[in-house]
């Protein structure tokens, strides 16, 4: 019986880590190793335990083993770990009380899960379809900032329900005469959109051909046809005002 220290599995269970951590730190340079009775078996002493007691402080705080070992060399400083380990918690508290908010948002049915932030019904007061939630996730990821505010804007300042249900319900095979007339009755909703734009140039993460696959895949061909046509007749617009303020200068 070892009567003068601990086992490795005896000073764990005091330290309140288990024997393999133990172990790993021994491998790590973490922890000294203790010395070995006549027997054999290892004997750990006070040290050995204030030692664990100490890294199991500081890795419950966020250090990791490599910023433990800097400290013990004094190759960084105490207090620009514990300013730097502040801030970065901070931000992650930041980040979850975001998702926490959300998720409130989804309990209580005041918006949809899946919804990119910024896009929530609450926020932009438009009514969300399965295929406007799948379109929004991916534009979200594409577009740069100014693009999705671009497409906020639409949603919230998009006033006719009729037209957009006619969107939503509009089968592949509608003839091309109503695709026109449905694209002029969305346009005032693109025209209040862009208007104030930031007209930097695109640079999201993806192309307008990466764009175009995403889109496809969401809606049929008839209700791209209208989507191409309301850009179309935006960017028109859009030129000849360009223009008349040339003339006019």
């Amino acid at each position: 019986m070892n009567t003068s220290g601990w086992s490795t599995a005896e000073v764990a269970r005091l330290a309140g880590v288990s024997a393999r951590a133990v172990r790993y730190y021994h491998e790590v340079g973490i922890l000294e190793r203790p010395r070995r009775l006549a027997n054999g078996y290892k004997s750990y002493d006070v040290s050995h335990l204030i030692r664990l007691l100490r890294v199991r402080r500081l890795t419950s705080l966020g250090l990791t083993l490599e910023q433990i070992r800097a400290l013990d060399s004094h190759d960084i400083d105490v207090d620009d770990v514990f300013e730097s380990l502040k801030n970065d918690i901070s931000a992650r508290i930041g980040e979850l009380q975001d998702v926490l908010r959300n998720l409130r948002g989804v309990l209580s049915g005041e918006i949809h899960g899946g919804l990119p932030p910024g896009f929530d019904p609450a926020d932009i007061g438009a009514r969300m379809t399965d295929r406007d939630e799948a379109a929004l996730a991916v534009l979200d990821t594409m577009l740069p900032e100014e693009k999705r505010a671009g497409l906020r804007r639409w949603l919230a300042e998009s006033s006719d329900s009729a037209a957009d249900d006619e969107f939503e319900a509009l089968s592949e095979n509608a003839g091309e005469d109503y695709r026109a007339e449905l694209a002029n009755r969305m346009l005032p909703a693109a025209r209040a959109a862009a208007r104030n734009r930031d007209r930097t140039r695109f640079s999201g993460p993806g192309s307008s051909r990466d764009i175009g696959i995403a889109l496809r895949g969401i809606y049929n061909p008839a209700q791209m046809d209208v989507l191409t046509r309301v850009a179309t007749l935006l960017e028109g617009e859009t030129e000849g005002e360009t223009e008349e303020s040339e003339s006019e200068t």
